[in-house]
């Protein structure tokens, strides 16, 4: 019998085999990272994973905004993605190739070795982090490729509006004044030179806010010093007041007119009815004007007034501190005399604001809400007072009251409608923002409010009623421009709107903004040098006026 004593492995094919079974790690291994950031990729981008930097950014922007109020689900986009990641960070191993992706991995999504600790960004930065992902994915030789099983993210509509569309309705530079909202449901406004001498140029939109005309006032007008050209409201025309040789006097901007013009000042100017203006040595005096000229002065007696007088109408109002409380006195002028028309007592506390829709007027008083200097509650539990009074039928109501938070983000201007008067205000609290309006009638006052849960407002940009239908337009936590139009009760469960995204992803650099609110629709004034006007229908319609 022969024994064959076995030979030890030579050293060459000890690092043969060696070779060989680090080859087939390395393989398994860049195998198991291809499917692993195919997974993750698809799960955060869906079908555009594989689509070009440009295309993949406005897809995941598209996702972002409608996945924007499920964010912190875990279940839901782009939580759902964590686990992907988990299991593409410990795929790629210690292999240098894929070291950078590891580290952004590490650095961008808080990835490590201990599984669950990948968590991708729920706020604006989302966008910039998967890019740097998918480009050190490209460094280190993996695809986007599609993969099978994982879910995918949901995309939203376009917003209604971008910045290509944003278009002013006036080509040139110019200061705005105004807008007013006439009688007669119109909204007008002027637009001067800043300086030196001008003719004012008139905007007049329709009513119900369908379209705008603007047009240069008329040759037989003279120029007027720019810093002393007011807007003044009229029912059928246009009125620009400025000084001139004469002293101050209004022009109709659409045939040339010239007219007295009382007032006192900057949107509260007269041109026909009834004015008020500072007396020629102290207090006030009213003055009647009729086709155009201007009757004699007649002092307005005030005894402890409460803030500055104002006209609506052919009406003179102003509070008074009475025993227990304030009054509000109502004057029209007969006869050379102003004579008392209505005085009702009630809690009146702040400032006159008042509204017009045809013949029937409102006058309510509430004062500046939290954040504002000096600003204080005026009524109990911290809230504000708002006591409110109609002119309906040839007469005043008897004040009625209702109160409105104190820490309110906004509030709408008091807006006449069919029945009465109403505004709309809106704030954030804990797990999103709460809406309410107060509606008034001859009957009184009533307060309702909502909560929209979930939504997150870091900028109002308008709130108020649409007839039954209360508007609110707010930016949110990643720059985009939201909107909901429904009654009060419905807005909780009504679908957002994107108005317009933030400037980096097409949207418009948008100014601030004069709203103004009617029956059926919105006038949102974005004030700039090229001011923009943005109809928006109660219906949730959304569109750019222009001439």
């Amino acid at each position: 019998m022969i024994f064959r004593v076995a030979r030890a492995p030579s050293a060459s094919t000890s690092a043969l085999w060696l070779g060989l079974i680090l080859l087939s790690v390395s393989a398994c291994s860049s195998d198991d990272a291809q499917k692993s950031w195919s997974a993750f990729s698809t799960c955060l981008a869906g079908s555009a994973a594989s689509s070009p930097l440009l295309a993949r950014t406005q897809a995941l922007r598209s996702i972002e905004l409608a996945n924007s109020g499920s964010a912190s689900d875990k279940s839901a986009w782009p939580k759902r993605c964590a686990p992907y990641a988990d299991d593409l960070y410990a795929a790629l191993g210690s292999a240098s190739q894929t070291a950078l992706l590891k580290t952004k991995l590490h650095e961008r999504m808080g990835c490590s070795d201990t599984k669950g600790t990948c968590a991708p960004p729920t706020d604006s930065s989302l966008i910039s982090v998967a890019t740097e992902l998918w480009e050190a994915a490209a460094n280190s030789g993996l695809k986007s490729e599609p993969a099978s099983g994982v879910p995918t993210p949901s995309t939203g509509p376009a917003p209604l509006l971008s910045a290509p569309g944003w278009k002013s309705f006036n080509d040139k530079p110019a200061r705005l004044v105004g807008p007013l909202l006439t009688p007669d449901g119109r909204a007008i406004l002027l637009l001067k030179a800043n300086e030196g001498k001008t003719r004012p140029r008139a905007c007049e939109f329709s009513a119900g806010f369908s379209k705008v005309s603007c047009f240069d006032g008329p040759a037989n007008m003279p120029e007027l010093p720019a810093q002393t050209v007011d807007l003044v409201g009229d029912a059928t025309s246009v009125y620009a007041a400025g000084l001139t040789e004469k002293g101050l006097v209004a022009f109709d901007l659409k045939s040339g007119k010239a007219s007295d013009v009382r007032g006192l000042g900057a949107l509260h100017l007269v041109h026909e009815g009834l004015a008020v203006e500072h007396g020629e040595k102290e207090g006030f005096q009213a003055v009647g004007i009729t086709d155009g000229k201007a009757g004699k002065p007649v002092p307005l007696t005030m005894t402890a007034p409460l803030g500055d007088p104002l006209t609506v109408g052919d009406q003179l109002l102003f509070l008074r501190q009475v025993e227990g409380g304030a009054e509000l006195v109502v004057k029209s002028l007969k006869g050379g005399r102003l004579e008392d028309v209505f005085v009702g007592q009630g809690k009146f506390s702040g400032a006159l604001h008042s509204c017009r829709r045809d013949s029937s007027l409102g006058v309510a008083t509430f004062a500046a809400r939290a954040g504002v200097h000096g600003a204080k509650a005026t009524a109990e539990g911290g809230k504000t007072q708002v006591t409110v009074s109609l002119f309906q039928g040839g007469s005043w109501t008897k004040p009625s009251e209702g109160t409105i938070p104190f820490e309110r983000g906004i509030e709408s201007e008091l807006v006449c409608a069919k029945s009465g008067a109403s505004l709309a205000y809106a704030q954030a609290v804990d797990g999103g923002v709460q809406v309410g309006r107060l509606d008034c009638t001859a009957q009184g006052c009533k307060t309702e409010e909502v909560k929209l849960p979930g939504v997150e407002s870091k900028w109002w940009w308008a709130v108020g009623p649409l007839g039954d239908k209360t508007l609110v337009m707010w930016r949110s936590t990643l720059g985009e421009t939201r909107l909901r139009i429904a009654p009060l009760a419905a807005l909780p469960s009504a679908k957002d709107s994107i108005v317009f995204d933030a400037p980096d992803f097409g949207g418009p650099n948008a100014a601030e903004v004069t709203p103004l609110f009617a029956d059926d629709a919105a006038l949102l004034i974005f004030r700039d040098e090229k001011p923009v006007a943005v109809a928006v229908g109660a219906e949730g319609r959304v569109r750019v006026l222009t001439p």
